[in-house]
């Protein structure tokens, strides 16, 4: 725990850092970019790096188990990513588009601990007011309670989770006055508080495998398909010195298949919020999400919440 403490202080230090110099370029020359009036600014640079460090906590509930949840073992990871603004023309509409790549700080494994292995990959793509996302995640290594001898002990497995998706979300106020970039990209400014209702869906496939037998019921390996609609509202509020704040919620409503047998979800919400600021070149922000699914199948019953907290520095050029 110090040596995450280490990292999180290195990150707040590095944001402040950041703020510091980016007043002292304002004040210095006091300059605008040329749409500053505008209410959503493009800026003068086309690329820029993206720096990441997520802490993120996965939880999973199964009748067929008990009722203690299994828990990720590593949940800090360290990324790197990069955005590029007009990538092509399609459809007469320009492309933009964002990479991201995280993967767990710690890929150790002792004799008390399962195996810790974990990356995540998205892709986004934004053409007018749509925003298209390819994303896959790998997870292994998990740990429950158990009683042994008459004492609460863990009990480690290399339980993994493979998932990956294509979602399309469209907002409903015009790009020109709300963009959820200026939040969870930051290679936007939105110079004015402003929300937008969300629709949209997704295609998703689960794997998941257990190759310790822990959980008899998945017989090694278990896959899922699945068809999302979302729908959903999110807001930002513009403060002074390039300071903002978003909220954003939606909730998915989903059919799917398994290998074995049809299966009933529940309405999925997802909730998340990003804090922070978008300077000349340097911006930064604090981002909490959480999304939680309820799957009813024939025998039993399953439930899946991962919670999230990430930093993101980006550097334009």
């Amino acid at each position: 725990m110090a040596r995450y403490s280490k990292i999180h202080l290195l990150v707040l230090f590095l944001a402040c850092h950041v703020f510091a110099a980016e007043s002292v370029v304002k004040i210095a020359d006091g300059s605008a970019s040329e749409n500053a009036s505008a209410n959503i600014q493009k800026f003068d640079e086309k690329f820029s790096l993206r720096f990441l460090c997520d802490y993120t906590l996965w939880s999973v509930w199964n009748t067929e188990y008990g009722n203690e949840p299994l828990v990720s073992n590593s949940p800090l990871s360290l990324g790197l990513g990069f955005a590029y603004d007009d990538l092509f023309t399609l459809f007469g509409v320009s492309w933009d588009i964002a990479w991201d790549f995280k993967m767990s700080l710690l890929l150790t494994s002792g004799e008390e601990k399962s195996k810790i292995d974990a990356l995540e990959t998205g892709l986004d793509l934004f053409p007018g007011k749509f925003w298209i996302e390819a994303w896959l995640s790998y997870y292994a290594g998990f740990s429950v309670k158990t009683e042994k001898d008459g004492k609460v002990v863990h009990q480690w497995t290399n339980l993994n989770f493979f998932e990956m998706y294509i979602s399309v979300l469209w907002m409903l106020t015009p790009k020109e006055k709300f963009s959820p970039r200026s939040a969870y990209f930051l290679d936007r400014r939105q110079n004015h508080s402003a929300g937008s209702w969300i629709f949209g869906g997704r295609f998703q496939g689960d794997v998941v495998e257990d190759p310790d037998s822990l959980l008899t019921f998945y017989e090694g390996e278990r896959s899922l398909g699945s068809i999302w609609a979302n729908v959903g509202y999110t807001y930002t509020w513009v403060f002074e010195n390039g300071f903002f704040g978003n909220v954003w919620l939606d909730v998915g409503l989903i059919y799917g298949l398994s290998e074995e047998d049809k299966y009933a979800v529940f309405p999925e919400p997802n909730f998340k919020t990003a804090w922070g600021y978008i300077g000349e070149k340097w911006s930064w922000n604090v981002v909490v999400e959480a999304e939680y699914n309820a799957f009813s199948y024939k025998s039993y019953w399953e439930q899946k919440l991962i919670v999230k907290g990430g930093i993101l520095v980006v550097r334009r050029f």
